[in-house]
């Protein structure tokens, strides 16, 4: 009822009719500002939206070009204002006019486009309410719908803080739109009047066409009215319309919304649509529109999922391109900005890790070789394996189950590795950082046992060729934190590996690999406090 009282109040002040008395002729220049507003009237009421049914392009050129001419007819009929007010007023009209000119043809983001547009234009229609205020053709009450058709929208993200996606504060500001309506209505009746005159009562006298497009008018604003929500539309999904899509950047406004709604009623990566099928297309635009706001994709995805939508984010933020593109764009630089903040510290960290440690035989010069810090996951423990052959399941994966491939806790119970087909588990003495040096020969080195606690030699296989170390990726439970070469320098075949180890200021780790075709295990030093092992028969 609120809604149809507001509706049929907003008719009777478009259709009341001009001020009266008239002050004789009316200046050219007044009469078309009068025409320009009432055409302006027409367009918010249908033609725009007529237009835009055909053309995007037909509805934002219009719709610019009679805002255009009506501002500066409108600046320049303000009495009561000074010659530099009138100025800055059309600098400001006159900057956001021709942001919305060049923004369709340029490369800049959106964003930038929207902010010259939002806050020249803003400033030109506060500029010209408060000229009306001076004007005594203008009424208090026709101000004062200027004032507030003008700050609702303003103040209405302000006031929506904490509030749900879908809440009746957005519905009566939407319903509010009307006000700008009818404040150029009041604003063109009034102008009737001459220049220096109060404003009169309307005229009472009406002609049997204005009743009759009361009559026609009115009913369909009741009907709308008295609905919970009005016009609401449902646009149905439609895959093919994935393969139209085009970029954001140049769209105009309606044909970004329609784009946003294609990916809204598609179904995503879940197999579900991306927002409810019962949800009409304005309250999933208001949706979208309270997503941009977020400050990144966590809060995004949190508020979308309470909404009942699915998406993933990169889904998600695909869609709301269209409708924030300058926004996402801006959130999509900030991460990528502290993603290389982070990249840069685990680099420098990496590189300090490393910094520790040295090649224990830096003499020995070996086929191919490597030194770097090693980062041990929590228990300790690596693996030697190839990352090709995944015949017997994940050769990497020491903590597994299973005897298809090496198991750290095997590796334990023998005292220092275990080793099964192309994979090897070999236990450390903590769970931090390590140094770890590996040195691959044509043939057996020297076994130079010296400095070291322990040395123990077995077989290991590649077949694919490639025998690795895994390397420290980020949020891993481990890995070498500098490369590391291939150890399987002759290709597929048998190899020998015998592993050193230590403890000084670190654990410290040597791995010497070389062809060989024995798989017999061979400990050269056992570790001291590893227990005596009985004697082979």
């Amino acid at each position: 009822m609120a809604i149809c009282a507001l509706n049929a109040w907003a008719l009777w002040q478009i259709l009341r009719g001009p001020a009266s008395p008239r002050g004789g002729a009316l200046p050219r220049d007044v009469v078309w500002l009068r025409r320009l507003l009432y055409a302006d009237v027409a367009g918010e009421l249908l033609l725009w939206e007529l237009l835009g049914a055909l053309s995007d392009v037909a509805e934002y050129s219009a719709s610019w070009a009679v805002w255009t001419a009506t501002m500066i007819l409108l600046v320049r009929a303000l009495a009561g204002v000074s010659a530099r007010f009138r100025i800055f007023a059309l600098a400001l009209g006159l900057i956001g006019v021709l942001a919305a000119a060049v923004r369709p043809i340029t490369e800049a983001p959106l964003l930038t486009w929207w902010l010259l547009l939002a806050m020249a234009t803003l400033g030109c229609k506060a500029m010209i309410i408060a000229g009306q205020g001076r004007d005594k053709r203008f009424s208090a009450a026709t101000v004062a719908i200027g004032w507030i058709a003008l700050l609702i929208p303003q103040v209405h993200p302000l006031l929506r803080v904490g509030q749900g996606p879908f809440d009746s504060l957005s519905l009566a500001v939407q319903a509010l739109d009307v006000l700008i309506v009818v404040w150029a209505a009041r604003t063109a009746h009034e102008l009737a009047a001459a220049p220096g005159r109060a404003v009169a009562a309307p005229g009472t006298g009406r002609t049997p066409r204005l009743l009759a497009a009361a009559a026609v008018l009115v009913l369909p604003m009741v009907l709308v009215g008295a609905e919970k929500d009005a016009w609401l539309t449902y646009t149905v999904a439609d895959e093919g319309c994935r393969d139209r899509l085009r970029p954001a950047a140049g769209l105009g406004p309606e044909e970004r919304r329609r784009s946003f709604l294609c990916l809204a009623r598609g179904e995503t990566l879940a197999a579900d649509a991306m927002f409810p099928e019962d949800l009409a297309d304005q309250r999933i635009l208001i949706h979208g529109a309270q997503l941009c706001a977020l400050p990144g994709d966590q809060g995004r995805n949190a508020l979308h999922s309470r909404a009942g939508g699915t998406a993933d984010t990169i889904e998600l933020a695909a869609a709301l391109e269209y409708v924030c593109p300058g926004i996402v764009a801006r959130q999509n630089a900030e991460a990528g900005r502290r993603q290389a903040e982070r990249d840069l510290q685990e680099a420098t960290w990496k590189a300090e890790a490393n910094a520790r440690c040295a090649d224990p035989w830096p003499r020995a010069r070996a086929r191919r070789q490597g030194t770097a810090a090693y980062m041990l996951p929590e228990g300790g423990g690596y693996a030697v394996f190839d990352d090709r052959d995944d015949s017997a399941g994940d050769p990497g994966n020491i903590y597994g189950d299973g005897d298809e491939v090496a198991d750290i806790f095997d590796a334990a119970e023998d005292g220092f590795i275990d080793v099964v087909g192309s994979s090897a588990a070999i236990v450390t003495n903590g769970d931090a950082a390590m140094c770890l040096t590996v040195k691959v020969f044509n043939r057996a080195p020297p076994l130079r046992l010296t400095g070291w606690d322990q040395v123990v030699e077995v077989g290991i296989t590649s077949r694919s060729g490639h025998l690795v170390v895994p390397p420290y990726p980020e949020g891993s439970g481990g890995g070498a934190a500098g490369p590391l070469p291939d150890l399987a320098a002759a290709g597929p075949g048998h190899y020998r590996l015998r592993i050193y180890a230590r403890t000084l200021s670190l654990e410290e780790h040597l791995l010497v690999v070389y062809p060989g075709r024995s798989a017999e295990k061979v400990v050269h030093r056992p570790h001291r406090d590893a227990p005596a092992r009985p004697a082979t028969p």
